[in-house]
């Protein structure tokens, strides 16, 4: 019998290393756009938000300097993701890479904690997939995520085929696949030592280890996902497209042509701190207490987009007690914003802003901002801000902090 062992926190390593020449195109297919952000970038982001997932290592092009540079940028947010490091010329090679960079990011990896290979192409992994993998990783166990194929399979020789093969005895696998990281080290080592073997998943990493050593492994199967695409082909990513827009309309009851959303903020003054509005920089005044770069301003017009498109708000999806937004431009939470209502279907089209405040005199600074946040918009939109006071009365009348509200009206894209 199978034992479930003692669970661990695990490691993973994304591997986006590859070519891509079944996907024709002017970038390879891990940076090609799905839904407003680079392919693997959805992978990245789901391992981070798991929980049980210690630390990530990601695997990039090997001979594109430029590539993994602005993997670097893309990723610096995420307080999990150790190291962004050059893969090789194959797809153990650079998993060998990942997880030296793992070993050498991390000193306190122990010889059973699980390791997890996913290969960066695969964007729509869920947390479920990676918690129930995790969970079956033991010493001397790996866990591979399989489906059933659901057509006949047949066997071909040549151009004939020579018989048909019961698909229920059959899995495709799929990534992750979790290996312990001792055994994971040995099986590279061989694999190194006899690099002619052809090796296409780390299922067959730990088949090719010699007899004696493979006979003390057990692979166990876990339940795979069908939506867990591999993007190799055009027709692929638009599959994963339309996944992903139809789970976000099926989250909405009604979708109507024309919505608004209101959005309010307040800061209080801290005086240690930059003060940051409309994503510039005020000098010669105090800033606002906050987690980011607290721009109570960007974070009024945010909650207005998430309020428009029925998202929620601006804590569910930047937490003030996430390390990941720590003193983070407000201006990222305004891109991810508009990704978001750019998924739901919808365009802004227009936004009015009101800052309220008795100092400084913010109406010299408002041509700035609105040049600012045009460009991270990136699109044509009707775009106001205002200033006032509240003369003299509130927390803003007592020049204790400075409080934003915000209207953005979207449209149907």
């Amino acid at each position: 019998m199978v034992r479930e062992p003692v669970q661990r926190l695990a490691y993973a390593v994304i591997v986006a290393a590859g070519s891509g020449r079944r996907c024709p195109g002017s970038q390879t297919k891990q940076f090609l756009d799905l839904c407003g952000q680079p392919l693997y970038l959805w992978s990245v982001q789901t391992f981070q938000q798991c929980p049980e997932i210690a630390g990530i290592v990601i695997v990039g092009p090997k001979h594109n300097y430029q590539a993994l540079l602005e993997m670097q940028q893309e990723t610096a947010i995420f307080d999990k993701v150790m190291k962004v490091v050059a893969g090789g010329e194959s797809r153990t090679e650079s998993v060998s890479n990942g997880v030296s960079a793992l070993a050498a990011a991390d000193n306190d990896i122990h010889k059973s904690d699980p390791i997890l290979i996913h290969d960066g192409v695969r964007p729509l992994v869920t947390t479920e997939l990676i918690i129930n993998v995790a969970k079956q990783v033991g010493p001397k166990q790996v866990a591979i995520p399989t489906t059933t194929p659901t057509a006949t399979v047949k066997k071909i020789v040549g151009n004939t085929i020579t018989e048909t093969i019961a698909r229920e005895q059959l899995g495709l696998a799929q990534t992750p696949q979790g290996v312990p990281y001792e055994l994971l080290c040995e099986a590279l080592k061989h694999w190194r030592q006899n690099p002619a073997t052809p090796i296409t998943d780390e299922g067959a990493l730990i088949e090719n280890l010699p007899p004696n050593k493979r006979a003390e492994v057990t692979i166990l199967n876990v339940p795979g996902e069908p939506y867990n695409l591999k993007i190799t082909f055009p027709e692929d990513l638009r599959q994963a497209e339309a996944i992903l827009l139809r789970e976000t309309n099926n989250a909405i009851a009604f979708k109507p042509r024309q919505a608004t959303g209101f959005g309010y903020d307040v800061h209080a003054f801290a005086a240690s701190r930059k003060l940051i509005l409309g994503g510039i920089e005020i000098s010669g005044h105090p800033g606002l207490a906050g987690h980011s770069d607290a721009d109570v301003l960007i974070h009024a017009l945010v909650d207005a987009l998430l309020g428009a498109v029925g998202a929620g708000d601006i804590g569910q999806h930047f937490p003030d007690h996430d390390p990941a937004f720590k003193n983070r431009s407000s201006l990222y939470f305004l891109e991810r914003a508009l990704t978001i209502v750019k998924k739901r279907g919808f365009k802004l089209e227009a936004a009015d802003i009101t800052i309220v405040a008795e100092q400084p005199k913010l109406a010299p600074h408002i041509p700035a901002m609105l040049t600012m946040l045009k460009k991270t918009i990136a699109s044509p939109c009707q775009l106001n801000i205002k200033a006032t006071t509240s003369e003299g009365l509130g927390f803003t009348g007592r020049r204790e902090g400075i409080a934003a509200y915000a209207v953005a009206t979207v449209i149907a894209d």
